[in-house]
């Protein structure tokens, strides 16, 4: 528990200063006076060292005795502790146990029900991408969506990095309201096989700020304005029917045709970058998502040039899409 908070302490750093050189400098110093026989006192050798030091260095003589140990860790000043509580506190401790087992996985799979906000698929796909963690996707309709993730073990060369964005991750992960974990680790010195397992019932509570659960005014207007408008389509916001796999492009919302039961997923990009776009574009053509179509808000950046590179599946629209529209492109795909 101590290292938790520990960890969460902010600490004095002198980076503009370089310590080992410092004390490189003053060690050859001290060596060299000792067998020139010049050591008079102990105050009057240092007050000579530290000014030799500070002319080669350009430092104030007046600071070397403070930063001659600086870059140790140990002696790095205590600035401020984090403002927390006793329960607050066990919540971190108890999540950074489950963290350090992660360290030892050789595979973890994650099993979200179908029920997860699409919002929040999206948040947690965005920790993925972000942690680079290597990641197989599995949907369908009665399990909902199951992340297979490549534990530290499982890689040719084991990398720390690699177990510390796994540990990463797992906060994100605790912001989903249903979920269940296993992981396959390799315990203690002899490398034991065996299960780890986490579930959303757990009680283990994230420190990670919950910022991927916005939801655009818009996309209510444009539910109300296409069940309205369109009557050979249903259209929802969940992936219960979604059966895409491989892939991490969650939709806001899948369109149902009434007629022959034909799913079409439907995202919206209200505020968007022209990576971003290009990125979502090479996606599609990649996994060669035929039910899927993107609309995007058309702030004038696409650039001309590069209307003919769109597919007929992105729909660009001026200030809100229409339902008319989006119909013709889910009726031709």
């Amino acid at each position: 528990m101590s290292k938790s908070f520990f960890y969460n302490c902010s600490f004095e750093q002198n980076a503009e200063f370089d310590a080992v050189k410092i004390r490189e400098l003053v060690f050859s110093y001290a060596s060299q006076f000792k067998q020139e026989g010049r050591l008079s006192s102990d105050i009057e050798v240092r007050k000579n060292i530290f000014e030799l030091v500070g002319k080669q260095t350009e430092v104030d003589p007046n600071l070397i005795d403070a930063l001659l140990y600086s870059d140790l860790e140990s002696e790095n000043k205590l600035l401020a502790i984090p403002q927390t509580n006793a329960q607050n506190l066990m919540h971190r401790y108890n999540l950074s146990l489950a963290q350090g087992a992660l360290l030892n996985s050789m595979n973890i799979v994650v099993k979200l029900p179908s029920s997860t906000p699409p919002a929040r698929l999206r948040q947690l796909t965005r920790w993925l991408k972000f942690q680079r963690l290597l990641c197989a996707v599995d949907k369908n309709k009665t399990d909902g969506l199951t992340l297979h993730i490549d534990g530290p073990f499982s890689l040719f060369r084991t990398t720390q990095k690699y177990g510390f964005q796994i540990a990463l991750f797992l906060p994100a992960l605790l912001l989903c309201p249903e979920f269940e974990l296993e992981a396959e680790l390799l315990w203690g010195k002899t490398k034991k096989p065996c299960k780890f397992q986490i579930t959303s019932n757990d009680g283990l509570v994230t420190h990670y700020a919950d910022s991927g659960m916005y939801r655009p005014p818009e996309n209510e207007m444009f539910i109300l304005l296409f069940k309205k408008r369109i009557d050979e389509w249903d259209i929802s916001d969940t992936i219960s029917d979604l059966d895409y796999s491989d892939d991490l492009l969650i939709p806001d919302f899948v369109l149902k045709r009434k007629t022959d039961q034909k799913i079409v997923g439907l995202e919206i990009l209200w505020n968007w970058n022209t990576a971003m776009v290009e990125r979502r574009i090479k996606d599609m053509e990649k996994l060669k998502l035929q039910k899927y179509v993107l609309a995007v808000a058309d702030k004038g950046n696409l650039g001309k040039e590069k209307l003919s590179q769109i597919p007929k599946s992105v729909y660009l629209f001026k200030s809100s899409p229409l339902p008319q529209e989006i119909e013709k492109i889910i009726n031709s795909i």
